[in-house]
Formats: C-alpha cells, structure tokens, sequence
C-alpha cells in the first residue's frame, strides 16, 4: 500500500513537471510585451525581430546618439531649388543602427529622384516606417521596394489589408505593428492611435531625448505625444512632421503649443499638412522652441 502511494505521488510530480514545460514554451507571452503580428509569408521570411514593449519599465535601451534628419519630400519647397516638392511627406533618419525611411512621399517617380540627389542608395535604407495609409504617404513605396528586395516596412497593423500585398508583390516584408515596438537600440515605432485612419509614430532615442517623427497626426498631435509618454516615460525632445493643422484658426494652434510645451517638448518643426498659420506662430512667439523645416533640410540632434 505504502509503495503504491509512493508511485503515486512520483507519477503526479511527472505529469506537473512536464505540464509546467508545456506552458513554458507554449505560452511564452509575458504581461506587458507582445509580438509583432504577421502574415504567414512573412513569418517564413522576416529578417528582423522587432521587441515589442507596453510598459516603460520593461525598456533597457542603448541611445542613438548622432542623429541626422533629412526632409527627403516635403510640400515645403526647397529654397535651393535641388529638391523637387510635392504634397507629401517622406523624412530620412540616420542613425548609429542604420537608415530608416520614414514615410515615402506621393511618388516614387519623386522619391527616386530626391534620393538620388541626396546620394541616397536605396538598398542602404534598413527599414521603412509608414506612418499610416493616404498616398501621399504611401505613393513612393514601389521605389524602395523593387530596389531593395526584402527589405522590412513597418505598417499600422489595422490598415493591414491596404499594405500586405502590394508590399509582398514589390518584394518587400510587412511587419504590422498593434503596439509600441523597438526595432532596434533606441528606435521605436509608437503603436497605432485611430484618427481616422490608423496611424503610428517614429520614436528615436537621442543624446537630448527623444525624437518624435509624425505623418500627419489624424489622431491629434497632442494625443500623441502624451501616448509617448504613457508609453516610453518621458517627452519628445523634438517633434517633427505633420500636425494635421492647416486651416487651424490661431487660438487653435496656440492652444496646442502650449500644450506641447506644457508636455516637456523642448523643440517644434510643423511640415507638410501643418499649415502656415502653426509655423508662423511659432517662428513669431515662440522662436526658441522652433525648427523651421522644408524639403530638403538637414537637421542634426
């Protein structure tokens, strides 16, 4: 009877260790980090694992301390006459970790041409970021694609359906992203915010802080600065990008400004759907938190 207990009870301490192995590896997810969703195509292929964080005390990051941003389009013409201008945005971040193009303007006929003047190869660009899904957003996108095979974009995990095959056609890799996600040391894509449409953020780490790069801010500017917060624990250094503000009255865009600098935002530079009235306001009355910025600008952090 004895040794029949004694089976028992080494049979039952068996099956729990073989249980607690199973949940284990079969249930690796742990609160408050996530992974990136993606197609079964990219699984097989991806080339990146992106770590997708939700909470600021899971993050250990290394800053990307030289910073350069390159304005590659921007409806902001080129004063030097160099660049060619269109209604759209499209920014160059050069970083310790590598090129990543943020955005890709309306056409890849312009961002070919741009890039070129720039001396950019496109097969140097590690990643691209699309901030969400209009096409003066998206429209440069084949270029990159069909001249760098492989190479990973990050998209709104919710406008899935508009990027996956087009992407995959052109050879590239989608990567949906549902929550904030590092992508590499000290660079982040801030998750998706519904404005409408979906739209997420480019968050780079920077010897002065944190670098907040925007498309065009469907879900609000301030909105999205205070995620950063909520999501990285601290503030922009500097934003950069649309703001969603043209026709904006000038109450509305000191509002906001004041907002921004309420925040902690130490520097501002409005392009693309921002409007004249932000800028001037900013260049009049707030001259030490302004960055102006146009098509091909070259700002070093």
């Amino acid at each position: 009877m004895g040794k029949s207990i004694i089976m028992f009870i080494i049979a039952v301490l068996i099956v729990s260790i073989i249980l607690l192995i199973l949940l284990r590896y079969t249930h690796p997810t742990i609160r408050g980090v996530s992974s990136v969703k993606t197609s079964t195509t990219t699984a097989m292929s991806k080339t990146i694992k992106p770590t997708i964080t939700k909470s600021a005390s899971t993050i250990i990051t290394r800053k990307s301390e030289n910073i350069t941003l390159v304005i590659v389009v921007d409806n902001n013409p080129d004063p030097r006459g160099i660049l060619r201008s269109a209604w759209g945005l499209s920014i160059l971040v050069n970083t310790s970790q590598g090129l990543i193009l943020f955005d890709t303007g309306p056409d890849p006929d312009l961002l070919k041409y741009n890039l070129l003047k720039l001396g950019i190869n496109p097969q140097d660009i590690k990643a691209v970021v699309i901030s969400h899904s209009h096409g003066d957003h998206t429209g440069g996108l084949p270029f990159i694609l069909k001249n760098h095979p492989g190479i990973p974009v990050y998209i709104p995990a919710s406008s899935l359906r508009y990027f996956e095959e087009p992407i995959l056609k052109y050879g590239g890799i989608p990567f949906p992203v549902n929550r904030t996600t590092m992508i590499m040391s000290g660079i982040y894509i801030l998750g998706e915010l519904y404005g409408p449409p979906w739209e997420q953020s480019l968050v780079v780490s920077s010897g002065k802080g944190y670098i907040l790069l925007v498309g065009c801010s469907h879900p609000g500017i301030v909105r999205i600065t205070e995620e950063l917060i909520e999501e990285l624990g601290k503030p922009p250094y500097l934003i950069i990008g649309g703001f969603h503000m043209a026709g904006a009255s000038p109450t509305e865009c000191k509002e906001v400004v004041d907002e921004l600098i309420g925040l902690g935002v130490e520097k501002i530079s409005p392009i693309h759907c921002s409007g004249d009235t932000i800028r001037e306001l900013l260049k009049d009355e707030y001259p030490s938190y302004y960055i102006q910025a146009h098509t091909g600008s070259i700002i070093k952090i």
